[in-house]
């Protein structure tokens, strides 16, 4: 009938739609009689006082039709959106009697609508052997994926009337009941009224939708596929159902006519009601009608659901024929000229400029800072948007109304700080951690000096604002240093902007410049942990604001580590001069000359991967045996002769100390020695001649692993080249173990075992199934497999190494590709977990709270779902590909 143009498109999809609702409703009455054989009837506990002892009443069930399937415009190949409820709670079913008579079976509703939902969902959506009859989607319930699958009628009005958003208001227009109790569905509906068509203009919902279009432009933007795409494109249906909606939304609370499933229906409605130009609405429809058709004609082909334009000439040119062309280019001609003409109505819908005015403020920020509200309300909005101490926040936020902040301000400082004092707000309200944010930012409108020029600049440049209040939610760590060092205040207030990447030298230059001010030892202490606070937040910064990409992130903090060490090496040994001189070695011709001390940077460090609070592990070095002597510097009367030795023991001990000591300003760095020849049993330093012989007769195949990572990052050229050539032969050209693969993989296991020990509560990132740890066995496996022969793959860096894998056709790019992205979203993953805990820290907490701070401070903004729901979704997915490609190659058994 489609095809032959029998019947209209309009026709079609109400076909289309109503084969979905029979099939529904036949599948819904047969799952209710398994039910109610296997649970007895559902009865809701009738509370009467006026007939106490009234019998009670049947529950009843209902689906709602969501979307497309709501407004009878269902394609060949789409999803059926769908909501359950049920009619009560209160109560229980009758159970069933067993062969002796006894009541079995006997359940709470929720429980027993729950099972309805999901053996409904079954019927209709499994996979059998005559495949399935229409794909089920969920999602649109209350609370998304992680909401209960159905839900009662109290629940849900409390639900909606709490926490409903205006995406959920938008779609509450296109739903109908479809099967079950109509009836109550109708009921449910009804109630809803309030929530779905508000009766006055609600400008936080106009603001809302203004959100949601830049969404969909930005989408458009940044996907390249959608040029083909009828649906998501420029011009695509998606731009057409928004534009409608929107209007909806907006008119249809006073105007009752306006309220309409259909689109098509609801473009002739409007346009009747003078909300949308006759000629504008005309050519929505014509366009609406055309790309429809056109999506019907591309799914009836292939068959499943696509919105996407076929790429192949010949696939095109039949597309053509099918929708009534002789030829491809007049077919895509009249294409283009609908989608440009949609193009260019859509635009005009909530046009703001490009750069919205800052005077733009929000109906709940005039509430919130307007001071004849009630304070009892305000708390309530407070704690709405999650704030978690709202009485405290309330007096906070009196603060800011104020605005008494030090000096007083004058006319022209109070025209700024009202100009932003709003934006201000708006950017607490939406971080993570609101009240984090709220008291940081007043600790640092406290401190800081010159206001007005702070005001003007932040009026000016609306960017820092977020930037300030994403710290301030983040890490109070960084947002205490900031608070306290007026000097990095002024450089933001005076330059606009945080200084930009530093190279290594830069970074030594601006360290020993710092140094070379400051004898005292104790303060050389206190400057060494400024600056490395300083530059954390500098790079956090960065960070934050999007200018650092997360390879040269981790890169700037590898530099930091390195120049740090640097310093602490050279301060310990300038300690030891004074008292036990300096070490020296004999060569084999019996000359002597100064024994060289070096540190070989391992895991994170060696790969130059650092990221915020983490470890460094480090193996100290020695070239040879000796004993040390007086030189210039060396006080006579105290000088004490030590065999080299015990004098690399106590420098290795001393640049522990300077790196780990707390002081006023904290500590650098923790140390992490364990990787040395012997672990903790081990000397702490040990000569070059000892670690050879140790990885070549004792080491275990785990500690040849770690060295795949191993870099001198403190020692002359000289030693560097001794310990390089070693490494080579202990690491490369050793003999590989018949049980690499094995050991690798049993080893895998037995960390994933004894330290991620994930359950339904905590995921472990790091150590975790399909962690950042599977990724980089995999990589130092392959490594060693191949590093003996192939020297390319010789990298300390992970993704560099992937790199190398892919380019000697080592690992195939499809896997090298799904390995980089995932460890990259692991990394970035890390990064935040660390900058929110401000110590080192792998696990995720799954407790919806916890979760959604988490998924917001990642960027993820729930535009079809909830933000903790779609991370969950991604880290689940990501997880699972790279432990599937791991077992892939290190642990077969373990593939399904």
């Amino acid at each position: 009938r489609d095809l032959s143009e029998v019947a209209d498109l309009v026709e079609v999809t109400a076909e289309l739609s109503s084969l979905a609702a029979a099939t529904l409703q036949v599948a819904c009455r047969h799952c209710e009689q398994l039910m109610q054989a296997q649970y007895g009837v559902p009865l809701v506990d009738v509370e009467d006082d006026n007939q106490p002892d009234s019998p009670p009443e049947q529950a009843t069930f209902t689906v709602l039709g969501m979307g497309k399937f709501g407004g009878w415009e269902l394609n060949f190949s789409s999803d059926i959106d769908l909501i359950y409820f049920y009619s009560s709670s209160h109560g229980t079913t009758t159970g069933v009697a067993d062969a002796t008579g006894a009541v079995k079976n006997k359940i709470e509703l929720h429980s027993y609508f729950v099972k309805l939902g999901e053996r409904l969902t079954r019927a209709i959506g499994q996979i059998t052997a005559d495949g399935f009859v229409f794909r089920v989607d969920l999602d649109l319930r209350p609370e998304g994926r992680s909401g209960e699958m159905a839900c009662s009628l109290d629940a849900a009005e409390g639900y909606y009337e709490s926490w409903g958003q205006n995406w959920e208001r938008s779609a509450m227009m296109k739903a109908r009941p479809v099967a079950g109790s109509l009836e109550l569905g109708e009921q449910l509906l009804k109630a809803l009224q309030p929530f779905i068509y508000r009766r006055y203009l609600d400008y936080g919902m106009v603001d809302d939708l203004k959100q949601m279009k830049k969404k969909i432009d930005s989408h458009q933007a940044q996907q390249k596929e959608c040029e083909n795409n009828l649906k998501l494109g420029k011009g695509g249906i998606r731009e057409i159902e928004f534009f409608t909606q929107a209007l909806q939304l907006v008119y249809a609370g006073k105007n009752p006519l306006v309220r309409e499933r259909s689109t098509l229906r609801a473009l002739c409605l409007l346009r009747d009601e003078g909300h949308v130009p006759a000629e504008d609405a005309q050519t929505l429809r014509q366009a609406y009608i055309f790309l429809r058709t056109v999506e019907h004609r591309i799914q009836v082909v292939q068959e499943r659901q696509t919105h996407n334009l076929p790429t192949n000439d010949g696939e095109l040119l039949n597309l053509a024929r099918r929708c009534g062309f002789k030829d491809y280019t007049t077919f895509k001609q009249v294409l283009e000229e609908h989608r440009d003409q949609v193009t260019r109505i859509y635009r005009g819908l909530f046009y703001v400029s490009e750069d919205e005015s800052v005077d733009e403020i929000k109906p709940v920020i005039r509430f919130l800072l307007d001071e004849e509200s009630d304070s009892d309300l305000v708390k309530d909005v407070l704690e709405e948007h999650g704030f978690r101490q709202p009485d405290t926040a309330y007096e906070t936020l009196v603060r800011f109304r104020e605005g008494k902040f030090g000096s007083h301000m004058t006319r022209r400082v109070r025209r700024y700080y009202e100009r932003v004092l709003p934006l201000i707000i708006q950017a607490i309200i939406d971080a993570p951690e609101p009240d984090m944010a709220f008291n940081n930012f007043e600790d640092f409108l406290l401190r800081a000096r010159g206001h007005g020029t702070l005001y003007a600049l932040l009026a000016e440049n609306v960017g820092i604002i977020q930037l300030l209040i994403s710290l301030f939610s983040t890490s109070t760590f960084l947002s205490r240093i900031f608070i306290q060092r007026p000097e990095i205040l002024d450089s933001l207030v005076s330059s606009c902007h945080v200084v930009g990447a530093k190279s290594l030298e830069v970074l030594r230059d601006e360290l020993a410049t710092q140094m070379a001010d400051t004898l005292d030892y104790e303060d050389r202490l206190d400057t060494l942990r400024r600056f490395r606070n300083e530059e954390f937040l500098r790079i956090a910064l960065n960070d934050l604001r999007g200018e650092e990409l997360q390879g040269r992130s981790l890169m700037q903090l590898s530099n930091l580590a390195l120049v740090c060490l640097g310093s602490a090496v050279e301060m310990a040994r300038t300690e030891l001069i004074t008292r036990f001189g300096l070490p020296f070695c004999q060569s084999a011709s019996g000359s002597w000359s100064e024994a060289e001390f070096a540190v070989l940077g391992m895991g994170k460090l060696g790969g130059m991967e650092i990221n915020y609070h983490s470890d460094l592990d480090i193996i100290f070095m020695y070239s040879g045996q000796g004993k040390t002597k007086a030189v210039t510097g060396t006080d006579a009367d105290r000088f004490k002769q030590l065999s080299n030795q015990a004098y690399f023991a106590k420098l290795a001990q001393r640049i522990i100390s300077v790196l780990t000591l707390a002081t006023r300003e904290g500590r650098v760095y923790e140390i992490d020695t364990r990787l040395r020849p012997s672990g903790n049993q081990g000397p702490l330093v040990t000569s070059l001649t000892a670690y050879e012989n140790y990885h070549q007769s004792s080491a275990q195949l785990w500690e040849r692993q770690a060295l795949t990572k191993a870099k001198v990052v403190v020692g002359s050229p000289e030693i560097t080249e001794r310990i390089n050539r070693i490494n080579e032969r202990i690491t490369w050209e050793k003999e590989l173990p018949a049980e690499l693969q094995s050991e690798v993989c049993r080893l895998r296991q037995r960390m994933e075992k004894e330290i991620a020990r994930e359950g339904a509560s905590q995921f472990n990132i790091k150590t975790g199934r399909g962690g950042m740890v599977d990724v980089e066995f995999l990589v130092q496996y392959f490594q060693l497999l191949h590093g003996g022969s192939v020297k390319e793959v010789r990298v300390c860096n992970t993704l560099g190494a992937l790199q190398a894998l892919m380019a000697q056709h080592l690992l195939p790019s499809a896997e090298v590709a799904l390995l980089s992205d995932g460890y990259k979203f692991l990394r970035r993953l890390e990064n935040t977990l660390r900058l929110v805990h401000d110590q080192s820290f792998n696990q995720i907490d799954t407790d919806k709270a916890s979760l959604r701070k988490l998924s917001r401070r990642l960027g993820y903004q729930g535009e079809t779902a909830l933000p903790e729901d779609q991370f969950m979704d991604d880290y689940k997915r990501i997880t699972e590909q790279i432990r599937t490609v791991f077992n892939s190659h290190l642990c077969p058994e373990q593939c399904s």
